[in-house]
């Protein structure tokens, strides 16, 4: 099952100690559930896998570490130079040497402030990240793997003695500073641990005061930033199962009961208290989180099973989760217009009304909008007389998919409904765009989603409003089957555009990799979640991913399903269409993909500064064409998808 309403957030990875192994497979299950993160955030053990998330170790990688760490192995003795406690006297250091058990570690930790010394963590972390990022860094760069490195944002924290308060690392805030040495201080379990001296500060584990440190991400609520992701933030929390009752048998177990307790207090309070935090629970059993020498292969997999459980059933249930915040999110633009627009009509059953005075959101939605004619969905567009070719254009597009038109002069309503008249009833309203500039209503149009279980009232008045335009009908699923295409159909239609008037055309295999450079600096959240669904409709169908096939529609005309289109430029492939194809291969490891590549193209590209594939990033807040490339020449750019998909009637 994916997801509908996670596919661009944050991720926040709750500190678990030994219990890593949940969060290998909470991750695991989130990545095969489409879940990408634009930033990560991780306190104690969550610390370790944040940081190699933020590396970009992919599920299969993270589970391999992580479930074959023998924690036991990282326990080394207290480093004597490292105690912050002052020198204990004569008579204690000889009875400590003539005492053991209990008493013996009680002397311990007065001696070294900490039983254990975390420098073996801190070159685990550091060989697993030079694993990661060794390829990747710059000619001539050595020495620790630091934040500005990583490809995602990272974010660790420990908890600093000195001040009492938290100590973040950050890519924004500390980006020269070694990861590993954040995550060792983060790690650095009281009592259990040696605390670290960083400067002027004194670093224990970050969970004394965050252990789930969303917090981190507080201070970017209201920037560009956090509405990249529109503020949505995914927690993944690790719940002990609570042991029969028996008081602590010695001061050891009762250090251990207290940091536990005030540790998981604090998680508690914070969970309460911050916004948009949609946590996912995973069960870890009795496994406590210095249960160093207690956690074997069996337990390692079992935890790993329960966090992919966790996380499924989250998704399973996520529409229930997520509309109830949703609600109160404020959605500005026609890009996050798009993006409801996509979560509410996979979630349509019955009918779909769409109010406007244009139709120019159809072609940015297609695959939806063919998903819901195969289910069935009865589909109404009320619309303007607007004669000009793109609205007839759309319009015919409209009616091939069964959609009836309805022209109005006056419209009762801006915006889309869904399953009026069911319980389950929503819309999508926004301030009206006729009248606005074309650029001010694309960034500024402001947009509310609404719920038949919030606002019955207002959905039983759009329902009225629309009743004389529309008759309720059956669910009637639409063929539309996909049909081989020629090369060459495809070839004649690209011709069509200036710039390839002399050029060579060939279908080829390409390697997804960073051979492959990108002229676009984002892709669209929206665009991303229908590429996703419509990869999983092939799949459905038996059908090759990068075959060329086209829609065959009813009036006998064929919809050509665009392969990626790349120019090719010296000894490297340029990306013009299929961007957010090639990110979700990318992304879901695929290691080829069928393109077409173009040679011998004269004229320049549109846009300048053409870089690696790995680095477009995911956004889902309404960007415009001037945020997404760097000096763009609008008059170089190339209309693949107008020349791929002419009008018949025009």
């Amino acid at each position: 099952m994916a997801t509908n309403y996670f596919a661009h957030c944050w991720g926040v990875f709750e500190g678990g100690g030994v219990r890593a192994a949940a969060h290998a497979g909470a991750f695991a299950a989130a990545k095969a559930a489409g879940v990408t993160f634009g930033r990560v955030a991780g306190t104690s053990g969550g610390s370790i896998v944040a940081a190699l998330v933020a590396a970009g170790a992919n599920p299969e990688h993270l589970s391999e570490k992580l479930k074959g760490l023998d924690f036991s192995g990282l326990l080394t003795e207290p480093n004597s130079e490292r105690s912050v406690f002052k020198k204990l006297p004569t008579r204690w250091r000889v009875a400590r040497k003539l005492t053991g058990g209990v008493p013996r570690k009680l002397l311990d930790l007065a001696t070294f402030s900490g039983l254990h010394s975390s420098d073996p963590l801190e070159r685990w972390i550091e060989d697993r990240l030079q694993e990661l990022i060794g390829a990747r860094r710059q000619l001539g760069v050595k020495g620790p793997v630091s934040f500005s490195e990583l490809p995602i944002p990272l974010h660790v924290v420990a908890t600093d003695f000195a001040t009492g308060k938290p100590k973040v690392w950050s890519s924004d805030q500390t980006p020269q500073d070694s990861v590993a040495h954040a995550v060792r201080c983060s790690c650095a379990i009281p009592f259990f641990f040696q605390p670290i001296v960083h400067g002027s500060s004194l670093l224990v584990d970050g969970g004394v005061l965050s252990n789930l440190p969303a917090f981190v991400f507080s201070q970017l609520m209201g920037s560009m930033s956090a509405r990249s992701v529109l503020s949505r933030i995914l927690a993944f929390r690790l719940i002990e199962q609570p042991g029969p009752l028996r008081p602590p048998a010695d001061l050891l177990e009762f250090c251990a009961a207290l940091a536990g307790a005030s540790i998981d207090g604090a998680t508690y309070i914070q969970s309460q208290l911050q916004q948009n935090v949609y946590s996912i629970l995973i069960p870890t059993g009795t496994v406590r989180s210095t249960d160093f020498n207690g956690v074997d292969n069996k337990a390692r997999n079992e935890l790993y099973d329960a966090g992919k459980t966790a996380v499924r059933q989250f998704i399973a249930d996520e529409r229930l989760t997520v509309r109830s915040q949703a609600l109160s999110t404020p959605y500005q633009g026609f890009d996050e217009k798009m993006l409801l627009l996509v979560q509410e009509l996979v979630a349509c059953e019955r009918r779909f009304i769409s109010v406007g005075p244009s139709t120019n959101w159809v072609d940015f939605v297609f695959p939806s909008l063919l998903s819901a004619a195969r289910r069935g969905i009865q589909m109404t567009v009320i619309t303007g007389n607007d004669n000009s070719q793109r609205e007839r254009r759309q319009k015919w597009l409209l009616k091939e998919l069964g959609a009836d038109i309805v022209e109005l002069n006056a419209l009762p309503f801006e915006g889309f409904a869904f399953d009026l008249g069911e319980p389950r009833a929503s819309a999508i309203l926004g301030t009206a765009t006729s009248g606005q500039a074309a650029s001010t209503s694309y960034e500024l149009q402001q947009v509310r989603l609404y719920t038949g279980e919030v606002d019955p009232v207002l959905l039983q008045l759009l329902a009225e409003k629309v009743g004389p335009y529309w008759t309720p009908r059956s669910l009637t699923p639409r063929q539309l089957r996909y049909v081989e295409c020629a090369d060459t159909k495809l070839f004649e239609r690209l011709r069509t555009i200036p710039m390839y008037a002399n050029a060579k055309f060939r279908m080829t295999d390409v390697d997804v990799g960073d051979n492959i450079r990108v002229i676009q600096k984002a892709v669209k959240e929206f665009k991303m979640l229908q590429i996703r669904n419509f990869m999983k409709d092939l799949e459905q169908n038996k059908l090759d991913y990068f075959a060329l096939t086209e829609i065959d529609l009813p009036g006998g005309h064929g919809s050509i399903v665009t392969p990626p289109v790349l120019e090719r430029v010296g000894d490297n492939f340029v990306v013009i269409e299929g961007n957010t194809r090639l990110f979700h291969c990318l992304a879901s490891g695929v290691k080829k993909v069928r393109a077409v590549v173009i040679d011998d193209v004269e004229a320049t590209l549109p846009a300048t500064h053409p870089r690696p594939l790995s680095s477009l990033k995911l956004v889902s807040t309404t960007t415009t064409i001037g945020n997404l490339y760097s000096d763009v020449q609008k008059s170089l750019y190339r209309h693949i998808e107008e020349a791929a998909h002419p009008f018949p009637h025009a």
